[in-house]
């Protein structure tokens, strides 16, 4: 009896150790789940950061790429605008040399038609009894051929000069308005399209 009672709790023990042992591993199994579990979200939350920051470059990249581009445009027209006034400035420099050649010519070409002239021209162009039209049609007879084409020239010039300047007026109204259209300052739509676009 004795016996049995030491054998019954050898084994009543061996049981309670076995148990235990048992509850000791799935314990441990549980904990090794829950590590693996929290390494796994550690995991996803790491990806999930760095997408993030990825997408946060790539937003970076973007924004780069587009101030890049903006500031090439910006370039571009100062440059253009840069080239147009220098064109503005030697045409304008031009046109004045032409004037003044012009200008000269006209001078001589009336300074010859002057010496070219009568006595009686003279006489005629100051008699004050006529009226202004009596005196012109007056003086116009009295020219020789060679007087009349002197006149001719000098009416000629005037006339290209007033050409030249209505023609300067009207590119210089055109290059203003360019200019308004490409920095998008004008009223029209395209202007404001342009703005917009910016």
């Amino acid at each position: 009896m004795l016996r049995n009672l030491t054998v019954g709790m050898v084994l009543l023990f061996l049981s309670g150790v076995t148990f235990a042992q048992g509850n000791g591993d799935q314990t441990k199994d549980k904990d090794q789940i829950r590590l693996h579990d929290q390494t796994l979200q550690q995991d996803k939350d790491q990806l999930k950061d760095q997408d993030q920051i990825k997408d946060q470059d790539q937003l970076k990249d973007q924004d780069q790429l587009k101030d890049q581009d903006k500031l090439k445009d910006q370039i571009q027209l100062k440059d253009q605008d840069q080239t147009q006034l220098k064109d503005q400035t030697q045409t304008q420099l031009r046109d004045k040399a032409q004037l003044k050649a012009q200008t000269q010519v006209k001078s001589q070409s009336r300074e010859k038609f002057r010496n070219s002239l009568t006595v009686e021209q003279i006489a005629i162009l100051e008699n004050k009894e006529m009226t202004q039209n009596q005196r012109r049609k007056a003086f116009m007879g009295s020219l020789s051929e060679q007087q009349r084409t002197m006149l001719r020239e000098t009416q000629t010039i005037r006339q290209q000069q007033r050409n030249e300047l209505q023609c300067n007026t009207a590119t210089q109204e055109q290059n203003q308005q360019m200019n308004q259209y490409r920095s998008g300052s004008t009223d029209t739509e395209s202007g404001r399209n342009r703005k917009g676009q910016r």
